[in-house]
Parts: structure tokens; C-alpha cells; sequence
């Protein structure tokens, strides 16, 4: 059978076949410096085929944009994209070896998985129209990838990496580091172990299970660099020299032209010396131009103008061959520049706002300095990189900043002490004790003020400051104030959103700066959503972006909070079996709410907290009878779920879900994964449960009826009785659904639908075992109370073939 289908976006698909090759020499790299030509794919198609030459062979047509890793994980084979192919979402199932691949779709990877426990032996190859992954043992000789220790780090030389990731073993839910690669490199032929860390065997690109949350696998232009970032890290690569960071001979003094070379305080130029070397620069030959531009850019620098600086300084070009190279790892004299020129020269774009020509900083050479750290957090500050890491780079070096001259310090000072004090941990903001004084440090103790719990203090703190004669400083101390104020309770969310509002639309003369006017929409967004107002929320989300008033952990993280709100507050107010009510002050429906999840989900971080979500948001979707759409959310929600227990919770979703679409096979596959059932009683019934509607669905009733043996829930009675009508075994039906009604029905009072069914049930039942004395139980009960005209119709009848008084309603 062959299927064939053509995207307009390009061609995706996957072949499943027996031996098939696509005719084209295989691109092979060598310690990843090999580069393989990159090809487009040409053609989708999905394919099972019979046995050719013995040798079965899964085909994975990735084009050479798309990066991945192959490796074990217990007893399953995964192969990471890391990408989103949703051409691929139905690729699953097969014939032979690869009869159990699965295909999960998450928001910016996607997964194959191949349950194999034997574990065989396999090999990849990359060929012209993609991967080829073979039953057959790695070739002979081949050579894998060999870590390069570097000073606090281990970088990963892959020719052509892809993207770094980060998901839950799927065996034992270890954090794994995942860097992908566009390219053949070998993998890693053998493990690498380590403190706090083990770099796992792969077939393609790297693998790395972390044991400590130090650990960051991080995209550089010389490949994924491991390190660990904290305040004591853990030992990963080489040692770190002694710190030197307030020193007159660190790195950053002297290439900024704050120290002489022999170690002594370099004197400030003046303004008329400035000039003077700009007149000079203008009238120099061009042999001259490159050394006397870079001495006026540093002069420009240290009298905090960094736009004259950004404008003296000269174009750099590397040489043919040599762009992105590490300074600490190119060979001498590789630049018509050295180190010290193109460090200033990216450290002056950053601060004039050209992070394009910044990137040099985020290399991994830059690390082998601890006075440089500061610099690669500005850089993450200003490209609006995760927090966490940003923080602890910033907080290293708050006190050399101070030491800076006061023009240069007070244009980066600042920023570093407002972003430790919102985003750093205890640890990190321990370093503002070294804050000069001024009204934007005071800003900063303020915001520490209230994360170490000192509310009433920074309160006090930011109405003083909401008078500062800094515009803004006193914008950033209203928005901090309103923020305080609702996150205390102080005030309902009406009235933040009012607040927050008024903030944004000030009519006075100065218009707000856009620092705070982001982090206003923030907490606009936050308090919107606590109104009940999740579209208005949600739309206010959609203006801010990854920058430095808005680092993308936080930015993923408003949004999961808002999310949550709207799914869980909506699963809370079920109304009905199917139905939802209307929840939000929008008068959202059930249908717009899931559509509005829907669209914001890829921008929430992949972890354990989006896994919860998703487990909350699949509910809704069976809720709303899309099983089908729940499944996909619930396979998404297994693969980012480290804990065993809560992955299990999923597992037991995704085989009802399932099962309400007839994928047996599917359903079964779920319920086996189902752990620690022994240890978790409800867990345990939800399995047996489960999996007696698996052995229904397979027509094996007495398998179904002993895993229900001991189940006395509802869900449980339900499907006992169901097996019992089914086999005419009406007297043990009517023990079972007659359990079920005397819990169901009220004493009084009207029925609703599900109730009036379930009595109908009951009595049809009773009337087939000849069961007078249930009749007129269920008679008495129902007291007179109808149950519609036709089953009230039906009711009767069955009391009149039983012999039974005739009911009257």
C-alpha cells in the first residue's frame, strides 16, 4: 500500500519499508567536521513494504533544515526532530521491526518513537532524501563525537548542530539535554559519565541526562556547550581560573581601556581628548584607521556614550572560513582584529542596541574568563534569554560593574540590578548589597524588598519613588506598586485591571517608556485573566515579546498561568455530562475557550508544568466529544511529564480516550504503561478498569468481568452491568446496576436526564431476571416522580409483565 500527498510548505512524510534504500551514497560525518551537501525533500510517502535482502530499514525523510538525535530509552528507540513535521502526525504503525512506531507532535519538536525491547542492533545514515535507520550495527570504524573540555564547559563540535532541547527520559523521567545535528556526525559511540551528569550512547546528535538543575546544554556557533551555572557549580570541563573580576588586569578593564597593561587605572579622556582622537581618526591613512578608531571607541565608551562609540567603530570582517569562530579557540592571528577589539566591538553594539552584531558574546571561548560572565548575561538580558542562567551570570559580576567609570556604570548598571532583583534567586540578590546609591538602586531594593517577603517596606518604598523626578523610575514604582497591591489582596483584579489601565493610557505630556509600559501589559494580562477575562488577557499577551524588560521564561511562564486558569476554572464549572458553562465575563463558549487554548499553547515552555495543562486541556477536549484531538494532547502531555505517577494519571486519559474512537490497540498500549499501580490504589482500579474495556472491545467478556472483579465505582458498575445485559445475565446486571441506582437516584426531588436513564436501565433489567421485588423497589423510590412520557410508557409496561403493581406518574 502506498500513499502519496504533496505540502505546499515542502514535502514531508515517511516510509516504512523492508530494506529500501534511496539509491544515494550515504553523507557520512567524521568527529562532526564533515559537512553533508543539504537537499531538499522531493517526495512524501507512506509505505509498508515486504522483506528485501533481510534487512529491515525505517525511512525518515528530515530535510537538511531539520535537526535530530537518535538514542535508546529503555525499551523504546526515539528519534527527536527537532521541529514540528505535522505531516508525519499519522505515521504510525508499520509492518516487521518497526510494526510499533508512534509519532507524537509537540509544539516545536517532533518524536518518533519504536517500542523495540530487545534492543537490536541498529544504524543511521543520512542519504540524499533523508535518515535511514537500519536493523544492522553501526558501521565499523565509524567515529563518533569526542567531547572538547573547555574552561567551565564541554562543547560538543557537531558541523552542522540543530536546535538544544530538553524533555523527560520517557523510561525513567531524568531530565535529558538533547542537541540535534543537521548533519551525519557518528553520535556518541560510548558513555561519558560525570558529577551530576552522563552523556548517553546516541546514533545522532547528543544526549545528556542531568542529574542537577545546574546543567544547561546551550547553542553556540562552535556547537552545544554543557555548563553549569550557578555560584558553585559543579566541575564541567576544565577548571575556571581564580576569579579576578575587580582586579586591575581582568579582561574586561583592560580591553575596554579602564586599565593600562601593566595592571595600573588607565586615565579618563576628557571631552576635548575625544574629539581630538575623532580629528585624527578623520585624517589618518587608512593603515592607521582601524587602531585609532578602536582607541576613540573605547575612550566614547568610558564616558558612557555608546552611540559615538557604536559610530567610531570600524567594520570587521573575519576572514573567508573563519565567521563565528571562538577567540579562545581560533589560531593566532586568525582576525585583522584580536580578542580584545572584537569583544569591545560586540559589547558596544549590545549597549547601542545592535544585538545582531553582538552574537560574538554568546560564544563559549568568552567563558574561560569569570570577569567576562557579566557581558554574556547582558547578553541574555538584552536578547531576552531564560532568567535563571541570565541572573546568576549578572549577579557575578554586580560589584566589578560598580567599579566601572560612573557614565559607563550608569548605562548598565541599572538594568542588572532591576532584572536580579525581579528574576534572581536568593543567592543572586544578595549581590545588590553592593548597590550605590540613586533612585533606580533604590527601585531595585524595593522589588528584593518584596521577593524576600518585606512587603509593607517596598510598599512604602514605591510610593516614595512614584514621586522621583526619574520618569522612569516612577513609572516602573507605579507598576510595582499596583502589582504589590494585587498580588496581596489589597485590591480585587477589577480594580488592578483599572489601574493598569489607567497606567497605559496616561494623558500627560510625557509619554510612559516602554520598560515599564511592558511590564504594565504584563500585569495587565495577569489581572485581566483573574477578572475571568481570558480573551482581553490573551490579547494583551500577543504585543509583548522575548526582550530585556521581558525574558522569555517569564513571558512563557504569564502565559501557562493564564491558561491554567482559564482550562482548570472551566473543568471546575462542568455543567451536565458533555456540556460546559459558560465561564468568562466574555460569555466565552466551551468551543471558543478550547480554540483559544489551542492557539496559545506553543507559547508556553515545554516541561512539567505544560504537561499538567495539557493533561487539563485534554480533559476539556473529551469533555467537548473530540477524543481524538484529546489523545494527541494527552501523547504530548506523556512525553513532557517526568514523574512516573502523574504520567501514569495521563496514560489512564489517553486509553479512554482511546477507547471512545475504537483504537484497541492504542488503548492497550496506554494501559500497560500505566505504573506503580501496586503502590496507588485508585491508579491500580483505573488500570483494571481500562483495561477491562480494552478486553470488551477485543470480545473477551470474562477477561473484562474479572478485571472489574473488585471495582465498585461507578465508572466500574457501569461497565460490569453493560457486560452483563450483553450476555442476557439479567439477575447479576440487576445486583450490579442496582448498586449503581442507589447511589444515583435521589430520594426526592426531579431527575435529571442521566437519572431518568439509569431507573429505565434498571427497571428493563429487573423485568428480563422476572426480578418482581426489584420493580417495585425502583416503584416506591421514584414516588410518583416522571421520567419522561415514553419511558414512563415503557416503565409501566414492564411493571404490568412482571406482575408488579401498575406505577403511576
Amino acid at each position: 500500500m502506498k500513499i502519496c500527498r504533496t505540502f505546499s510548505y515542502g514535502v514531508w512524510g515517511l516510509l516504512l519499508a523492508q530494506g529500501v534504500a534511496y539509491g544515494a551514497v550515504p553523507q557520512s560525518g567524521v568527529d562532526g567536521l564533515i559537512t553533508a551537501p543539504r537537499v531538499a525533500v522531493q517526495h512524501e510517502r507512506l509505505q509498508n513494504g515486504g522483506v528485501t535482502n533481510s534487512v529491515a530499514s525505517l525511512a525518515l525523510p528530515f530535510d537538511t533544515h531539520t535537526g535530530i538525535a537518535a538514542f535508546w530509552s529503555g525499551p523504546d528507540f526515539i528519534v527527536l526532530a527537532d521541529r514540528r513535521l505535522p505531516a508525519l502526525a499519522r505515521a504510525s504503525g508499520g509492518n516487521g521491526l518497526f510494526a510499533s512506531l508512534n509519532v507524537t507532535l509537540l509544539d516545536h519538536a517532533t518524536v518518533v518513537q519504536v517500542h523495540l525491547p530487545s534492543h537490536p542492533d541498529l544504524s543511521l545514515t543520512q542519504q540524499k532524501e533523508g535518515w535511514l535507520l537500519s536493523a544492522a550495527p553501526r558501521s565499523a570504524g565509524k567515529v563518533g563525537l569526542t567531547p572538547v573540555p573547555e574552561a567551565g564547559g564541554v562543547r560538543f563540535a557537531l558541523a552542522q548542530a540543530g536546535q538544544c532541547l530538553s524533555l523527560p527520559d520517557p523510561a525513567s523521567g531524568v531530565r535529558l539535554l538533547v542537541a540535534t545535528s543537521r548533519s551525519a556526525s557518528g553520535g556518541m559511540t560510548q558513555p561519558v559519565q560525570a558529577i551530576g551528569y552522563t552523556v548517553r550512547p546516541s546514533l545522532e546528535g547528543v544526549v545528556i541526562a542531568a542529574d542537577s538543575d545546574q546543567l544547561l546544554l546551550s547553542p553556540t556557533p562552535q556547537g552545544p556547550v554543557l555548563q553549569a551555572i550557578a555560584f558553585n557549580p559543579l566541575p564541567v570541563g576544565l577548571p575556571l581560573p581564580l576569579q579576578n573580576t575587580l582586579g586591575p588586569a581582568a579582561k574586561d578593564r583592560l580591553w575596554f581601556g579602564l586599565s593600562t597593561p601593566d595592571g595600573q587605572p588607565a586615565p579618563q579622556a576628557t571631552a576635548a581628548q575625544l574629539k581630538a582622537a575623532t580629528d585624527r581618526l578623520a585624517l589618518a591613512p587608512a593603515n592607521q584607521k582601524t587602531a585609532l578608531a578602536f582607541a576613540a571607541a573605547r575612550m566614547a565608551l568610558a564616558q558612557g556614550d555608546v552611540t559615538a562609540a557604536a559610530t567610531l567603530l570600524p567594520p570587521v570582517t573575519p576572514p573567508q572560513g573563519l565567521q563565528g569562530a571562538s577567540p579562545s579557540l581560533a589560531p593566532p592571528n586568525a582576525y585583522s582584529i584580536g580578542p580584545e577589539n572584537r569583544f569591545l566591538r560586540a559589547a558596544i553594539n549590545l549597549l547601542a542596541g545592535n544585538p545582531g552584531a553582538a552574537q560574538p558574546l554568546s560564544e563559549s571561548g568568552w567563558y574561560a574568563w569569570p570577569e567576562l560572565h557579566v557581558w554574556q548575561g547582558l547578553y541574555g538580558l538584552y536578547a531576552g534569554q531564560d532568567s535563571q542562567k541570565t541572573t546568576v551570570l549578572l549577579a557575578q559580576g554586580v560589584e566589578q560593574l560598580t567599579r566601572y567609570p560612573a557614565a559607563l556604570r550608569e548605562h548598565i548598571l541599572p538594568q542588572v540590578a532591576l532584572a536580579v532583583a525581579r528574576y534572581g534567586q536568593p543567592d543572586a540578590r544578595q549581590r545588590l548589597d553592593t548597590l550605590p546609591d540613586g533612585s533606580f538602586y533604590d527601585l531595585a531594593r524595593a522589588i528584593r524588598q518584596v521577593r524576600d517577603g518585606q512587603n509593607e517596606t517596598a510598599r512604602v518604598a514605591f510610593e516614595n519613588l512614584t514621586a522621583s523626578t526619574n520618569t522612569t523610575v516612577a513609572a516602573f514604582a507605579q507598576v510595582a506598586l499596583v502589582r504589590l497591591l494585587r498580588e496581596t489582596d489589597q485590591i480585587a483584579p477589577d480594580m488592578a485591571v483599572e489601574a493598569y489601565e489607567k497606567l497605559l493610557k496616561q494623558p500627560d505630556k510625557t509619554t510612559m517608556p516602554n520598560g515599564p509600559r511592558q511590564q504594565a501589559t504584563l500585569g495587565l494580562a495577569v489581572a485581566l485573566a483573574q477578572n475571568n477575562q481570558p480573551r482581553a488577557a490573551l490579547a494583551q499577551m500577543q504585543v509583548l515579546k522575548p526582550s530585556l524588560e521581558m525574558p522569555q521564561d517569564i513571558l512563557a511562564g504569564a502565559y501557562q498561568q493564564i491558561l491554567y486558569r482559564l482550562v482548570f476554572s472551566t473543568l471546575h464549572t462542568q455543567t451536565g455530562q458533555h456540556g460546559l458553562a459558560l465561564q468568562t465575563a466574555e460569555g466565552l463558549s466551551a468551543e471558543e475557550i478550547v480554540q483559544l487554548v489551542a492557539q496559545c499553547l506553543p507559547n508556553v515552555a515545554d516541561g512539567e508544568g505544560k504537561a499538567k495543562l495539557l493533561a487539563g486541556y485534554g480533559k476539556l477536549l473529551l469533555n467537548l466529544q473530540k477524543p481524538s484531538e484529546a489523545q494527541k494532547v494527552f501523547e504530548q502531555a506523556i512525553l513532557m511529564q517526568p514523574s512516573p505517577l502523574a504520567r501514569s494519571e495521563v496514560q489512564d486519559l489517553l486509553a479512554q480516550a482511546a477507547l471512545l474512537q475504537g483504537h484497541i490497540s492504542a488503548a492497550q498500549r496506554a494501559t500497560g504503561q500505566i505504573a506503580f499501580a501496586a503502590l496507588e490504589p485508585d491508579l491500580a482500579a483505573r488500570k483494571a478498569y481500562d483495561s477491562a474495556r480494552v478486553a470488551q472491545a477485543q470480545g473477551e467478556p470474562d477477561k473484562a468481568l474479572s478485571l472489574l472483579a473488585k471495582d465498585e465505582t461507578d465508572a466500574g458498575l457501569d461497565l460490569r452491568g453493560q457486560l452483563y445485559e450483553a450476555d442476557h445475565r439479567w439477575a447479576e446486571a440487576v445486583q450490579v446496576v442496582g448498586r449503581l441506582a442507589s447511589r444515583a437516584l435521589p430520594q426526592s426531588g426531579p431527575l435529571n436526564e442521566p437519572q431518568r436513564t439509569l431507573a429505565l436501565r434498571l427497571a428493563t433489567d429487573a423485568a428480563a431476571a422476572h426480578d418482581k421485588q426489584t420493580l417495585l423497589t425502583l416503584k416506591g423510590w421514584l414516588a410518583g416522580r416522571t421520567l419522561g412520557h415514553e419511558r414512563d410508557t415503557l416503565l409501566t409496561l414492564q411493571l404490568q409483565s412482571a406482575g408488579a403493581a401498575t406505577a403511576s406518574h
